[in-house]
């Protein structure tokens, strides 16, 4: 198919492409939840004429084929928010109170729904199938990306290769990010609770102070990573929530932390669930109290098949130029359930460039995130130009 324009997206589908994702954005719904996200989805796959399925309750997988048989490629577009109340101040703020489109995954689901319209128009152009697996649920764990695999969206036809383009708040419109190999991070959880004894707070003696015991655990664990893991890998331990205590004068029994761990290598994910534990006994001996303990595993590190990545940053380079795009020399500590896809089918996560040069740019999940309109044209050429690359792609499905 003859590659399409910037300029020719930003002509024929600019109003499409702002209307719709205002939308989504008015419009956010929390994982598991995305009932009306669905539903606007698969009437705009009927308005187009793709055929589609609902799948993973809350999902849909929109597939067409082009003229003539040939390879079969994915594209991923996730489409749950957060529980984040915005503060962005846009005319087309969410309305649902404490929920907000703070990952761009309304931008992801715009650009999968565009990039249908022109394959759709065009398919007398191209060979073989595409599916857009509009996915729920990938905010929580675990996310939708495994149901909608044992639901078969990587067979009949079977799929040769996946993409996925994520918004990227600190990149300009018109650059991208990838790099071979590892991309994002292992996702994992840690459920802690520290067990003391209750009594006054002016006799300690008495008791077993459970904010005491929480405090040296949380000191404790930054050696962990700058002692006990070598300096060359990459590890990262975050305490999100920590909750204990009824009022001040009652020595605390009871503290509950939750918080997650990011890794690339397996030994040293290993080492640091092990280390964790280990500083936990030694704490609670100390002091007589006891601990309860999970480190659940989440989402893989994230792939990105070398070859294919070459190839698309060629592609990608040859469209908008030598500088467009970025490769990072380490991956991000993020992670995405799309490695879930990588683990099966070989495939390439990359960021694209939605930040802007007029106002302040805010990281993924804060209440001030927002995405650069004028970048949705760049996601759709770049989507649509790696999906119709791979599609003619000899080595894929050699790979």
């Amino acid at each position: 198919m003859e590659t399409i324009s910037v300029q020719w997206i930003e002509e024929r589908l600019d109003g499409y492409l702002r209307d719709t994702y205002k939308h989504l954005h008015m419009n956010p719904e929390l994982s598991k939840e995305e009932t009306n996200t669905q539903g606007f989805i698969q009437q705009e796959l009927d308005r187009i004429g793709i055929t589609h399925r609902a799948m993973a309750k809350t999902g849909v997988c929109a597939e067409i084929s082009g003229a003539n048989p040939g390879k079969t490629i994915l594209m991923r577009c996730d489409i749950d928010a957060l529980p984040i109340e915005e503060d962005t101040g846009l005319d087309y703020s969410s309305t649902t109170k404490g929920v907000m489109h703070a990952c761009g995954h309304d931008a992801h689901t715009t650009i999968g729904l565009a990039i249908l319209t022109i394959l759709k128009e065009r398919k007398n152009e191209w060979n073989g199938t595409v599916k857009i697996m509009f996915q729920p649920t990938e905010e929580a764990q675990p996310g939708g990306a495994k149901p909608m695999i044992e639901e078969g969206i990587l067979e009949n036809p079977k799929v040769d290769a996946a993409i996925c383009l994520h918004t990227n708040p600190f990149l300009a419109p018109g650059v991208f990010e990838m790099k071979p190999g590892y991309m994002l991070a292992n996702t994992d959880r840690v459920y802690i609770t520290l067990i003391g004894k209750g009594g006054h707070a002016a006799a300690p003696q008495q008791g077993i102070d459970a904010i005491a015991m929480a405090g040296q655990f949380v000191t404790g664990v930054q050696n962990i990573v700058s002692r006990q893991t070598s300096p060359l890998d990459n590890g990262v331990i975050t305490f999100g929530t920590i909750k204990g205590g009824t009022t001040s004068n009652v020595l605390c029994g009871r503290v509950e932390i939750s918080g997650t761990v990011r890794t690339i290598k397996t030994e040293t994910q290993d080492k640091i669930a092990s280390q964790l534990e280990v500083l936990l006994r030694s704490i609670t001996d100390f002091w007589g109290g006891s601990y309860e303990y999970t480190f659940s595993k989440g989402y893989p590190a994230s792939w990105n098949h070398p070859e294919l990545t070459d190839v698309l940053t060629k592609s990608v380079t040859s469209t908008f130029g030598d500088q467009s795009v970025v490769v990072n020399e380490h991956p991000y500590m993020s992670g995405d359930d799309f490695s879930i896809v990588a683990s099966k089918v070989p495939s390439v996560f990359m960021y694209w460039g939605t930040g802007s040069s007029e106002k302040e740019n805010f990281p993924w999940h804060n209440a001030h995130y927002h995405v650069n309109l004028d970048a949705l044209k760049y996601g759709v050429a770049t989507g649509l130009h790696c999906i119709t690359e791979l599609l003619e792609c000899e080595k894929v499905g050699q790979a």
